[in-house]
């Protein structure tokens, strides 16, 4: 029996790796400093980083949560630029010292503003012939991290196409443990002219410039809850009011709102999840996002509208090497309640991010909704231009700018039961591509300029100013 134990303990001994070699198989984060902030609290970054002092990080993916937080920092859109290195390591006792150096972005934005009516830019240029009549200018006052928790303060006015008021206030963290966060809006919006249906998959619109043809005005308020870095529920009550012209549905569309009313008013309850695991949200090039809302329209207090509604989508980005980068991303929607909807509150895809590449011009109206796309990346130069003191905005300094060439495929379908005109592209599978370059600057500004076409035989040159998902 000696013998025995004596053979288990030896055998035990080499089997455990010497305790040099234990001790630097990881590191105990024993703390960490924050450089550069001005107006950012530093609990607010705590809450950004995959990491916590005390935490025991196993060194083989050390430099990927070092990359991770980075990561999620610029993500926030609270900085322009972050940076996370050792301060400090003892090799004794494999406790380190980490030092976040952040640039805080320009949080105060008092600007002129200027946009298109249309839902795009290529309908705009191409279908509304550049009409500066589909144009609204204005002025917004965004200030972003206002009491520096991260909360953005938003009022603007605009002029033109839409005569409208909105103001919104968000607060992300209003707990202890920052998993809790509140928000509220208000938007009064007018218009002259009105997209009354949709005919041949093209809106149709009526305008009167003696008078206001529209009026909407809509509020709500949310609560958010983060219990983890990636993840966020939002549950939400808005309260809608909208009134049309009578001329509109005695002439043009009697179920615009439906049953010839003229004035719509519905509470709406959501529930929206969502999961963010990207690089870039505003560009991804590795990660994955997947997310819903669950909408429920008219909880019975007017009686003006009654629907229920699931929306879902969802990306994945794989980096091939260095240069490429493949993409997989889809999404749909699917109506419970299964009756005629009013026009107004029936879109499936051309809207958002529910859309099929080479079907910029085309809406399609309709119950259920699905799209997939498929892209490839090929990442052709980046760099940063340094403008130095001729900037007078030291978040504008620096000027990374990326070029990607870009290839992509898309499939769409719309499920319109109750469609009532012709709208030929619904009820059938949407094929879609194109190629073309991606322009990326600073880190959240997107811009692409395509060759896109579709099984109907439509090509033809489009810009994109809304990429990604």
């Amino acid at each position: 029996m000696n013998y025995v134990t004596l053979l288990l303990g030896l055998g035990l001994l080499l089997a455990l790796p010497p305790l040099s070699a234990q001790q630097s198989d990881w590191i105990i984060l024993d703390d960490i400093t924050v450089e550069g902030h001005k107006r950012t609290r530093e609990a607010v970054i705590y809450r950004e980083i995959p990491f916590q002092i005390g935490d025991t990080i196993p060194l083989s993916i050390l430099p990927d949560k070092i990359i991770e937080a980075e990561r999620q920092l610029m993500n926030t859109g609270l900085f322009s630029q972050t940076s996370i290195t050792y301060k400090n390591w003892e090799g004794s006792t494999q406790r380190v010292h980490l030092l976040i150096e952040v640039l805080e972005n320009w949080y105060l934005y008092p600007v002129p503003t200027f946009d298109l009516a249309d839902r795009n830019f290529n309908v705009w240029w191409k279908e509304q012939n550049r009409s500066l009549q589909r144009v609204n200018i204005g002025l917004e006052v965004n200030h972003t991290n206002f009491s520096g928790w991260g909360d953005e303060l938003e009022i603007g006015f605009e002029y033109g196409y839409t005569r409208s008021f909105n103001a919104s206030y968000d607060l992300p963290y209003i707990n202890k443990k920052q998993t809790l966060g509140i928000g509220t809006s208000f938007q009064y919006d007018r218009n002259r002219e009105i997209n009354y249906a949709t005919l041949d998959n093209k809106q149709e619109f009526y305008r009167d410039d003696d008078k206001f043809l529209r009026r909407k005005l809509q509020a709500d308020a949310d609560l958010t809850w983060r219990p983890k870095l990636y993840a966020r529920h939002t549950w939400a009550l808005e309260f809608h009011r909208e009134e049309v012209d009578p001329i509109i549905v005695q002439e043009f569309n009697p179920e615009y709102f439906g049953d010839g009313e003229t004035t719509l008013e519905f509470f709406r309850l959501l529930y929206i999840f969502d999961y963010d695991f990207r690089d870039n949200r505003a560009y991804p090039w590795s990660g994955h996002v997947y997310g819903g809302e669950l909408i429920k329209d008219g909880v019975g207090v007017f009686g003006d509208r009654s629907a229920l509604t699931l929306q879902l989508y969802g990306a994945r980005y794989w980096p091939v090497g260095k240069r490429w980068s493949f993409g997989l991303s889809g999404g749909g929607k699917y109506s419970f309640i299964r009756q005629p909807q009013a026009y107004r509150y029936n879109r499936a895809l051309g809207f958002g991010r529910n859309r099929v590449t080479g079907f910029e011009l085309y809406v399609l109206d309709g119950l259920d909704a699905a799209y997939m796309s498929k892209n490839v990346r090929l990442r052709l130069w980046e760099g940063d231009i340094t403008f130095g003191k001729w900037v007078f905005l030291e978040a504008f300094r620096q000027f990374p700018f990326h070029l990607n060439f870009t290839m992509s495929s898309d499939l769409g379908y719309v499920n319109s039961p109750f469609n009532t005109r012709p709208n030929p592209l619904n009820n059938q599978l949407l094929w879609g591509g194109g190629v073309g370059f991606d322009f990326v600057f600073y880190y959240d500004f997107v811009f692409g300029i395509r060759y896109n076409g579709n099984h109907l035989g439509d090509r033809g040159i489009f810009l994109d100013f809304d990429i990604g998902i």
